[in-house]
């Protein structure tokens, strides 16, 4: 027996577990004791606790405690070589979901913020940066139906996350040629994803002066704010001359009644003569 040896109940304690847990790995072959006792104790090693320490950093990653025997039965530096690398890809894709979570909460901490900063009703001008939005067409809603429509807006959902987008719920846009014949339904679901992304398709919303509206309400009373901002606009002159993009800045995940969601409605609008920013400006903004 080493000079520095430890009972069971001791060493758990340094280990920072339940003795139960030792016992257990114990019974499955996991990590056996040193050396047992004529009197039936169990007695572990300092320096099993290095073999300790590499258990409790695989349980840690998920790894089964029989992957983990079965590496400890077959150790050597090639074994731990291919288990290390395993194990780094994982933490890289455990870290880039926790990313995307993370950006998920910062994107809802600000829409909730913007909520509260915001007088809904209110009409004003803004000026909005560039935006790439990865988009699904809005279905034939003469043709309409729920199942599919759900699964291409979750497949859109799924796939703009794992690329970099914070949304917790798409939003909508409404092309300017319906806009002009006051068609005043979607046409697309989009998400909002980093600049260059590629493998989808994508519109991107150009920078530039866009009127805004807050509007208050259920989803249904959606279309009715769209013509109220699109004839404010005409009313103070503008052109139209873009898109209608909608986004939920109060929805089902911050409220139960629908009748307090709130939506920003963003329009592109220009003074007759005006001219838009350069390709090479727009991409500096």
């Amino acid at each position: 027996m080493e000079k520095h040896s430890f009972k069971t109940a001791e060493f758990a304690a340094l280990c920072g577990v339940k003795k139960d847990t030792l016992l257990h790995y114990d019974h499955i072959g996991l990590l056996k004791p040193q050396k047992v006792g004529e009197n039936g104790y169990r007695y572990y090693s300092a320096r099993q606790l290095a073999a300790y320490d590499l258990i409790a950093a695989l349980r840690r990653l998920d790894t089964p405690l029989a992957e983990i025997r079965d590496y400890l039965t077959r150790r050597s530096p090639e074994a731990m070589l291919t288990l290390l690398k395993e194990k780094e890809a994982a933490l890289e894709a455990e870290r880039r979901r926790l990313d995307r979570m993370g950006a998920l909460l910062r994107d809802t901490i600000q829409g909730v913020r913007l909520a509260q900063s915001v007088q809904p009703g209110e009409i004003r001008v803004e000026t909005l940066p560039q935006l790439w939005c990865a988009v699904v067409k809005a279905p034939d809603f003469d043709q309409f139906e729920e199942s599919q429509y759900l699964l291409h807006i979750r497949e859109l959902l799924t796939w703009a996350r794992e690329n970099g987008s914070p949304s917790q719920s798409p939003g909508d846009i409404i092309c300017r040629e319906h806009l002009d014949r006051e068609v005043l339904r979607e046409d697309y679901y989009y998400c909002p994803v980093p600049p260059g992304t590629t493998g989808w398709e994508i519109r991107i919303r150009p920078a530039g002066t866009y009127g805004v509206l807050y509007h208050q309400g259920s989803y249904q009373s959606e279309y009715e704010a769209c013509r109220r901002l699109r004839d404010w606009a005409l009313e103070q002159g503008y052109e139209i001359d873009g898109d209608l993009y909608e986004e939920d800045l109060v929805n089902y995940t911050t409220s139960a009644d629908p009748q307090s969601y709130l939506l920003k409605l963003s329009l592109k609008i220009r003074r007759p003569g005006d001219t838009d920013p350069s390709p090479a400006q727009q991409r500096e903004e």
